[in-house]
């Protein structure tokens, strides 16, 4: 039998490293931030015929737009995207067009954003989380207690800040996709950490009293150990699905899938290690302040 409660010092110490890691890391690399949050102009080229990177590549820098950062995508590898840090005038992207046209025989798609827009962007992204942040809070206060609540908001900001790691250090880009998985992440984690939560609070109703931190540990280690394989059967099942979004999915929602399959495996390691374990460590000092049992 698994004794989690145990070992929540070393889930701790763990979780601590990761967070000073993380931060080296971010301070060092930071993020790649897309033109959703920065500036620039996205190109989507389409032609009648197959494309192939270095045509593309090559004609760039023939008409003066170089990129070497070309993805070729559409079923039949007609569709060239590529992205440009700066944002192109209005002249620009007149020229652009114009000449693009005439050698692919299509218009070619270009949005651009400015940094006005990106900084805007990134504002309302920061205060989408935080607004969830506060409304699972809220929610977990009122029909469990706070600190259930405080514990699942540890966890969920250990998996969101575990996927900016990963993603600061494969340099992969952060956009409005980025977010959405994120918040996608969040709603999921917060299932699973409630279901855990929810078996506890049964469990401890089962017992007519609680007198010391061993019986609450037992209480913790049996709900945890009862809900753990539904959790990792939920989380294998969406893994397979995100593994082959991955790989057989369209170029433009990988980033989505990458963040989604972070976010599922951290997501079951916080809720089991971390937000029942920060609730049974504010348990522990509620009794050492009062003196009093759980129930």
């Amino acid at each position: 039998k698994l004794d989690f409660v145990g070992n929540r010092k070393k889930f701790y110490a763990l979780s601590t490293i990761i967070l000073v890691v993380g931060i080296v890391v971010l301070s060092v690399f930071k993020l790649n931030l897309g033109i959703d949050f920065s500036q620039g102009t996205r190109v989507e080229i389409g032609s009648d015929t197959a494309l192939t990177q270095q045509e593309v590549i090559d004609y760039l820098d023939e008409i003066g737009f170089e990129n070497n950062d070309v993805v070729i995508s559409g079923d039949e590898q007609n569709m060239a995207v590529m992205r440009y840090k700066e944002d192109f005038s209005q002249q620009e992207v007149l020229d652009f067009k114009a000449q693009v046209n005439e050698r692919f025989g299509q218009e070619p798609s270009l949005s651009t954003v400015s940094a006005t827009v990106g900084k805007e962007l990134a504002k309302n992204a920061i205060y989408a989380l935080l607004l969830a942040a506060l409304g699972i809070i809220i929610y977990v206060a009122v029909r469990f207690e706070w600190r259930m609540g405080l514990g699942a908001i540890v966890s969920l900001l250990h998996d969101v800040f575990f996927i900016v790691v990963i993603f600061s250090i494969l340099r992969l880009e952060v956009d409005i996709t980025f977010i959405a998985a994120v918040l996608t992440i969040v709603g999921y984690s917060i299932n699973d950490t409630i279901v855990t939560f929810d078996r506890i609070r049964e469990n401890i109703d089962r017992q007519e009293k609680i007198t010391s931190k061993e019986e609450l540990a037992v209480i913790v280690n049996k709900s945890l150990r009862q809900t753990m394989g539904r959790s990792i059967n939920t989380v294998l099942t969406v893994i397979i699905v995100v593994l082959a979004l991955i790989f057989l999915g369209a170029p433009s929602i990988q980033n989505f899938s990458i963040a989604l399959l972070i976010g599922l495996v951290t997501g079951i390691y916080s809720s089991i290690c971390i937000a029942a374990q920060v609730w049974y460590s504010l348990k522990c000092r509620e009794m050492d302040k009062k003196g009093t049992s759980v129930v």
